[in-house]
C-alpha cells in the first residue's frame, strides 16, 4: 500500500508543479484579454501561456525546430486530407520531422469500439504509420486522456487542447509551453509508462 501510494505521489508531482507554474503565469496576466508572452522563472523554468489559437503556431513551429525526438500523447487526433484543415497541418509537419529524421513517437487513444474518438483516430493512425511514426495506442479498458507533446527532452506542451479543428481553431482552450529539461523528463516518463516499449 506504502509503495502504490508513493508511486502514486511520484507520478503526480511534476503535474502538480506544473499546476503551480500556470497558476504563476495566470496571476502575472493583468488582463485576461491579452494573449502576450509573459515571461516568468519560477523554479528556473520559461513558461508560456498558450490561450485558444495560440497553441497550433507555437506548437508547429516546435515540431519543426525539433532536431533528435518529439514524443506526442492526445486524447483525440482528427485528420480529414485537407490542407487548410488545423490538425492535418499538424500531421504534415509530424511527417516533415519524420523525414528530417527526427524520431516521432505517439501515444493516442485507442477508443471504444465504433465511437467518434475511436474511428477518427484510427484514421489518423494509419496516416502516422505510412510516414513512418511510431504508434501506440492505450488498452481499451482505460483512456488516454493526457495532451502533451516533448520536444528533444527539452520542451513540454501540456495542456487542454485535443489535435481537431474545434480545438485548435475555435474552442476556448489552454495549454502551457515550459522549456523545462526535467519536466520534459517526467513528462516523457509517465508518457512511457502508458504504452512501455
Amino acid at each position: 500500500m506504502v509503495n502504490r501510494l508513493n508511486g502514486s505521489i511520484r507520478r503526480i508531482a511534476p503535474f502538480t508543479a506544473l499546476l503551480i507554474l500556470f497558476v504563476a503565469q495566470a496571476a502575472v496576466v493583468a488582463d485576461p484579454g491579452t494573449k502576450a508572452h509573459v515571461p516568468v522563472s519560477p523554479a528556473g523554468c520559461d513558461t508560456r501561456l498558450l490561450i485558444d489559437q495560440d497553441y497550433l503556431p507555437a506548437l508547429l513551429e516546435g515540431i519543426d525546430q525539433a532536431r533528435r525526438e518529439i514524443a506526442l500523447s492526445v486524447f483525440f487526433f482528427k485528420t480529414n486530407g485537407f490542407k487548410d484543415h488545423q490538425p492535418d497541418r499538424v500531421l504534415s509537419h509530424l511527417r516533415e520531422a519524420a523525414r528530417r529524421g527526427v524520431k516521432v513517437d505517439v501515444v493516442i487513444e485507442q477508443g471504444k469500439e465504433r465511437d467518434s474518438v475511436s474511428g477518427a483516430n484510427a484514421e489518423t493512425v494509419k496516416k502516422l504509420k505510412a510516414a513512418g511514426i511510431e504508434i501506440c495506442m492505450d488498452g481499451p479498458d482505460k483512456t488516454t486522456h493526457a495532451k502533451m507533446v516533448i520536444i528533444d527532452r527539452r520542451y513540454l506542451f501540456i495542456g487542454s487542447h485535443n489535435l481537431t479543428q474545434s480545438a485548435l481553431k475555435y474552442n476556448h482552450e489552454v495549454s502551457v509551453r515550459i522549456d523545462s529539461p526535467s519536466l520534459a523528463e517526467e513528462g516523457l516518463r509517465y508518457m512511457k509508462s502508458i504504452c512501455p516499449r
